[in-house]
């Protein structure tokens, strides 16, 4: 192992991501230079963070390191609510928020059971989040730990702290996506949006696709934001002229 990492203590491991956050040059940079600072000054077994805007609730970028897929993915339930009830509170209470399952009748409304379920079946202990949301609350970055050693105050003021630069290294690597065709669509967003390039309704769609128009609804909404396409017009002619579905 890196012995000046053995040896390197608390306040030089919280600089030394101070830096890290600071000197994104590439999309890589965020989980080779900043992750493992982030393991070393907050301990955790899990990590997810993303930008997503908040009304509607479309995600534009996501690192994820060990969550489930279902926790990164169903962002929104069939409610159109934000699925993840700790991610529910933050918006709410602008503050580190801390779950575990003594806490579940003060986090837990209805129709949470799945997320719940969810959260059993994957061995999770606990979560802990916060994020920074922008000046006029449309979007927000929010980052998530699961399994960390406990939700005390001192690492409640650790992640006050550190929040700042984690969410100006994120902005980074959101950045560094740079041109249209290097937008990251997951493969159902691809499928959906090569249909409505030929000019398929959501229920069309769903139809191909063995899905609920609803579902249709979310990709394309997900789509629209990481494009930043106000259109599906607009969303198929930018695809077609950078390469991001083939006709």
């Amino acid at each position: 192992m890196n012995s000046s990492i053995d040896h390197r203590s608390r306040p030089e491991a919280v600089m030394a991501l101070f830096a890290a956050c600071q000197g994104i040059e590439t999309r890589a940079g965020f989980m080779d230079d900043v992750y493992p600072l982030l393991r070393e000054v907050l301990p955790h077994e899990r990590f997810v963070c993303g930008i997503a805007t908040v009304a509607p609730v479309a995600v534009l970028d996501v690192v994820n390191a060990g969550f489930p897929t279902a926790f990164v993915t169903d962002v929104v339930d069939r409610r159109g609510r934000i699925a993840s009830p700790v991610i529910r509170r933050w918006l709410m209470s602008d503050a580190p928020v801390y779950f575990d399952e003594t806490l579940c009748d003060a986090f837990l409304e209805d129709g949470d059971d799945s997320w719940l379920d969810t959260f059993r079946q994957h061995g999770m202990r606990n979560l802990m989040a916060h994020g920074i949301k922008d000046l006029l609350g449309a979007a927000t970055s929010y980052f998530c730990f699961g399994g960390v050693p406990d939700g005390d105050e001192a690492r409640r003021r650790m992640l006050q702290l550190v929040m700042p630069h984690l969410h100006a290294a994120l902005r980074a690597h959101y950045r560094l996506k740079g041109r249209e065709q290097d937008v990251e669509l997951s493969c159902r967003e691809r499928e959906v949006l090569q249909l409505v390039c030929v000019g398929k309704t959501n229920e069309a769609i769903g139809s191909i696709l063995g899905i609920s128009p609803w579902t249709v609804k979310v990709h394309v909404r997900n789509f629209m934001a990481k494009l930043n396409v106000s259109t599906r017009g607009h969303a198929a002619a930018m695809a077609m002229k950078n390469g991001l579905v083939t006709l």
